[in-house]
């Protein structure tokens, strides 16, 4: 109920407001002043201005689950592929048979739902093509390049952890080629938690206190593989988030993001955003 407000209000917002304006009042809500679009100085300025800029669809390429994949072995990285099974633009095309007994159906054009398969005798694939629809047809008020990517759903290797506990989530925030800070997402299943550290695993202060976890987590033994990973994937763009995954000392490729959190950013400080704003004219 409470999420289907907030996107109810986000619409009339965009509506009443126009989408420039709407987004300054995001803007304003979390950061309490207003944010300079024409000379944006902090990240959170220069992201929403890049999204509101009309050549921003270019990034739908990176952001289509199933293409990127594409760029990411032109890269010499396939080794942090996960198996690809299939793609559907229709999901009630999926055919249960052809897929291995665990699995992972997601869509291409954005974030948000998902369908885990740990047993097919068990998974209940009608249930599956409604979740998986509800997603497909979903469309965006702010970050319009997801809305340029034709829709499709994937199946993919499943990171097994052996519990409902997800792996690791390292996200890289790397402006023109250099990785600056990683935003960890720790404890998905249940509410999710982040913390924010340096190349060389120290803490950094960037993260609101109500997004913290009780405990930090501990320093990944493939860190310096993800580093090197995320200067490869990011040396094309001026500002790109490399998610990588590491479980059982490997490393896997999640996505590229371009808009993170619509550009909000809504765990990091103000500080936080001012400094990385800084990063885009070091040369």
């Amino acid at each position: 109920m409470k999420s289907n407000y907030k996107k109810k209000l986000s619409t009339i917002s965009v509506k009443i407001l126009g989408k420039k304006n709407a987004y300054k009042l995001r803007y304003f809500r979390k950061r309490k002043k207003l944010p300079n679009l024409k000379n944006p100085s902090d990240l959170s300025e220069r992201l929403i201005a890049s999204i509101l800029s009309p050549d921003f669809e270019k990034y739908a390429y990176y952001t289509d689950k199933v293409e990127v994949r594409n760029y990411v072995q032109n890269k010499g990285l396939d080794r942090i592929l996960l198996e690809h099974y299939g793609n559907w633009e229709d999901p009630k095309d999926i055919n249960l048979s052809l897929l291995p007994n665990k699995f992972i159906l997601k869509t291409n054009n954005g974030s948000g739902n998902h369908v885990i398969c740990k047993d097919k005798a068990t998974f209940n694939l009608n249930e599956a093509i409604i979740k998986l629809n509800n997603q497909l047809e979903k469309k965006y008020l702010y970050e319009l390049h997801y809305n340029a990517i034709k829709p499709k759903v994937f199946c993919e290797e499943l990171i097994d952890t052996g519990s409902d506990s997800w792996p690791t989530d390292y996200k890289f925030t790397c402006i023109n080629g250099n990785p600056y800070d990683i935003f960890v997402a720790t404890e998905r299943e249940t509410k999710v938690r982040y913390s924010t550290f340096d190349m060389n695993w120290n803490h950094l202060p960037y993260t609101k206190k109500e997004f913290m976890p009780e405990k930090l987590p501990e320093k990944p033994s493939q860190l310096s593989d993800m580093i090197s990973i995320a200067k490869t994937l990011s040396k094309d763009f001026e500002f790109v988030r490399v998610d990588l995954y590491e479980y059982k000392d490997k490393v896997y490729f999640s996505e590229l993001t371009f808009s993170p959190w619509g550009g909000i950013m809504h765990s990091y400080t103000n500080k936080a955003i001012e400094i990385l704003g800084e990063k885009f004219d070091v040369k």
